[in-house]
């Protein structure tokens, strides 16, 4: 344990480095930067870029404005010591004008204001009074450069997160230059030896465009810097060429790689030595440009890529990647879907062909008793007692208790005079009136199953045709969302997309340093937004605030589950006995959907007991095959009445709780009320559907109702109530002892067990009892809970 500690600090300390160390590199770059635009002198008079590059970074990025601001002051130091305390009253009076509460000025309008109200002081101190025109003019240039460069640089400083996740548009790419430009000019006085830093940088740039973008690009970096540098130091032309040239050059070379590069940008340099001697291409420019050309060999194949795919991205491999992957998904989406087909296949033609069971009907006078001299007698008006023979008959034969019909067929032979042969009618009505309702009930449950082979086709083809689906269409129209509501997110992954368990993470640039402790932004803006798209509620997972590759926070949303259920189950057997008629079971079909299985087998013994718990069975791998729970009723209504056993049959209670919603789904077969107690208000939930095995009624219907915090669902079997006593009365007597102990506070092990107690007490269960007791409370997340300490 203490070695596993350990590895983790290791590796905790490991990542700090790391972050620091970044820091410092980005730091340093910042810091030279400063330093040669501090020294970037325009029209041999104009210093203009310190301000505008000191006030965007400390507006962007303001951990490196240390950097900057030393940077610039070290670097206008070698300009003069005036220099130093101009680039400062030109800070200071940035930092008023921006900082001044009833004065909103841009940060484009704020640079050059402070650049022209210190000008304007210290030339005229200078001067002892208004300064010359032309002092005038260079003062006029600087503001205007230092709006130009400010909005370059505000252009090219925006989001720090774009130079690693989006591609480099040709609008940010020509502010770069622009800013290279002029750290350029300030680099003009570094020459050691026979080696000139800004001919190099410029050689070095111009070749490595070539082998990222060919002739485009490195055409227009040597016309960009070659123009610029041109500007700054009033010889426009000569240079101009030679830059825009080199690039043209370099660019056709790219077909030869990189030696082909190398050489083809030194020729133009060699053609204009011998073209224009006024240019300055000396023994310094020449040892620069073959250096600068040497190192462009020497730079690694992938850093050249990785610029490659930011300015032009290949989508075809990323298309590539996301067709392999819906290929896969489409694959298991099919076999998913032959997987379902066969277990419906076998369900209900191979598992279960079996002999066919009877359903009860109103009888008529049998044919046999329509010819018989006794007719009046039994069937007619003054005397029809053969008709309630006959319907007990019916009745015993579908429940299966052969004490009750041999009672009932003693009774038929003793008043028929004829019984043997009117048994062989009513068994052949029986037979004929069960294969009619095979027939029908066969039909709809067949239907019903084509219904959802439909929708899964349906939705299995909607994929195939919308190939971006997961990739594109959820996560746009998130991002236009969040784009609409001014929230900067530049990445967005959705990685589950079923309903109740989705999650997304969101990886956003902390406007305020505020975003860094804590989640308004995201509670009461994001969750909003993800409500409307999917319908659904979310909550925040986590929250996590990224160095690597800049600083960022990633925020973690999944689908929010408003309630909870707890319940307690309260079981026995008539006899008490291991076994039960009744069956129960509870579980999730995803943390969004709580499920409800009861089903009571017809009577007491292990074959009841079997068939609620097959019952139960094949009602679960229904749902795990995302079977309608409509047609899974039908279905299993019909695949029961093919058993082999004549006569047996189950009740199933069967409900569905979304805790997401708050919603009930109840579907009953002969299974008993549904209670929903709600403080003194009793909500009851009732269906007149025949048990499964009864083919004669073939409607299962769903009803919902709507659920609040603190409501109890109450589910029992028939066995609670007694047949001796009024079965009102005893649904009156339990509701109200329900209703009372259900207001204690006490846990819902002991309310379920007390409330039992007390009914118990009034009145006695002559059969297999289940009842099921689920509260319904709200999700209360551990931060919401304040509790007070001493």
């Amino acid at each position: 344990m203490a070695s596993v500690e350990w590895y983790d600090t290791v590796n905790m300390d490991e990542q700090k480095w790391e972050i620091k160390k970044r820091k410092w590199m980005i730091g340093a770059l910042f810091f030279v930067a400063a330093f040669f635009l501090a020294q970037s002198v325009v029209f041999e008079a104009a210093v203009p870029f310190a301000v505008p590059f000191w006030a965007v970074v400390h507006a962007k990025h303001k951990k490196y404005a240390a950097f900057v601001l030393y940077g610039g002051l070290i670097g206008c130091f070698f300009l003069g010591l005036g220099q130093v305390v101009i680039l400062l009253l030109q800070i200071l009076a940035y930092e008023c004008l921006t900082r001044w509460r009833y004065l909103s000025i841009p940060q484009s309008v704020a640079v050059p204001i402070a650049v022209l109200l210190v000008q304007l002081l210290w030339q005229s101190v200078t001067y002892q009074g208004f300064p010359p025109l032309l002092v005038q003019f260079y003062v006029g240039c600087e503001v205007a450069l230092a709006l130009i460069m400010t909005l370059f640089m505000q252009l090219l400083f925006a989001n720090a997160y774009e130079w690693f996740t989006s591609h480099w548009t040709y609008e940010k790419l020509g502010a770069g230059l622009v800013v290279f430009a002029a750290m350029l000019t300030g680099m003009q006085a570094v020459v050691i030896g026979y080696f000139s830093l800004p001919i190099f940088l410029l050689q070095l740039f111009i070749c490595f465009g070539a082998i990222v973008g060919s002739v485009p690009l490195a055409t227009v970096i040597g016309a960009v810097l070659g123009t610029l540098i041109g500007i700054a130091k009033l010889s426009f032309t000569g240079m101009l060429s030679v830059a825009t040239l080199t690039g043209l050059c370099a660019g056709i070379g790219a077909r030869g790689g990189r030696v082909g590069i190398a050489i083809s940008s030194v020729l133009p340099s060699v053609f204009f030595l011998f073209y224009d001697a006024t240019l300055p291409l000396d023994s310094v420019y020449f040892m620069s440009i073959a250096m600068g050309s040497i190192v462009f060999l020497a730079i690694p194949s992938k850093y050249s890529n990785k610029v490659r795919d930011k300015l032009f991205p290949q989508r075809e491999e990323v298309l590539l990647a996301r067709q392999s992957w819906l290929t896969d998904h489409i694959t298991n989406r099919l076999e998913h879907f032959q997987h379902f087909v066969q277990f419906m296949k076998e369900l209900v033609f191979d598992r279960f062909m079996m002999a066919p069971v009877a359903a009860t009907k109103d009888v008529s006078p049998m044919t046999t008793c329509v010819g018989c001299f006794r007719y009046e007698r039994c069937w007619g008006a003054k005397n029809n007692s053969m008709d309630k023979h006959v319907t007990d008959w019916f009745h015993m034969k579908s429940i299966g208790k052969e004490s009750a019909i041999h009672h009932v067929e003693e009774q038929i032979r003793y008043k028929c005079v004829k019984a043997a042969k009117m048994f062989e009618e009513l068994e052949a009505e029986r037979y004929r009136e069960r294969i009619n309702g095979q027939y029908f009930h066969g039909k709809k449950m067949i239907a019903l199953q084509l219904r959802d082979m439909s929708h899964h086709l349906n939705q299995l083809i909607a994929e195939m045709k919308e190939e971006t689906v997961t990739f594109v269409s959820i996560e746009k129209d998130i991002m236009q969302q969040l784009e609409a509501a001014n929230i900067e997110c530049f990445q967005l992954d959705v990685l589950s997309n079923q309903p109740g368990t989705r999650k997304i993470v969101c990886a956003l640039t902390p406007a305020r340093a505020d975003w860094e402790r804590d989640t308004a932004v995201a509670e009461r803006m994001i969750l909003p937004i993800l409500y409307d798209i999917f319908s659904e509620p979310f909550e925040i997972d986590k929250v996590v605030t990224c160095d690597v590759p800049f600083h960022h926070i990633q925020v973690s949303f999944r689908s929010a589950i408003s309630f909870e259920v707890e319940y307690d189950i309260y079981s026995m057997s008539k006899h008490e006995t291991l076994y039960s008629g009744d069956s129960h079971e509870l579980f999730q079909l995803h943390p969004g959907l709580f499920a409800v299985l009861l089903s009571d087998g017809m009577g007491q013994s292990k074959e009841a007991q079997q068939e609620s718990r097959k019952l139960i069975h094949l009602m679960r791998e229904c749902l795990k095959y995302n079977m309608n729970p409509e047609t899974a009723m039908h279905t299993l209504h019909y695949v029961m009445s093919l058993q082999q056993r004549n006569d047996m049959y189950a009740t199933l209670d069967f409900a569905l709780i979304d805790l997401q919603h708050g919603d009930l789904w109840s579907w009953k077969a002969g299974g008993m009320s549904t209670y929903i107690v709600r403080g003194q208000e009793i909500l009851k939930v009732e269906s007149n559907a025949a048990p499964v095995g009864f083919l004669s009624i073939s409607t299962v219907e769903a009803e919902k109702r709507k659920l609040k915090a603190g409501d109890v669902i109450l589910m029992h079997s028939d066995g609670l109530f007694s047949n001796v006593d009024d079965w009102d009365e005893q649904e009156d007597m339990f509701l109200t002892y329900a209703q009372q102990v259900i207001g204690t506070n006490k846990p819902i092990q002991e309310k379920l067990t007390l409330m039992m107690q007390a009914f118990q007490s009034h009145y006695s269960i002559e059969d297999d009892c289940t009842v099921l007791m689920l509260e319904v409370t709200h999700v209360v997340p551990t931060w919401a809970v304040f509790k007070p300490t001493s």
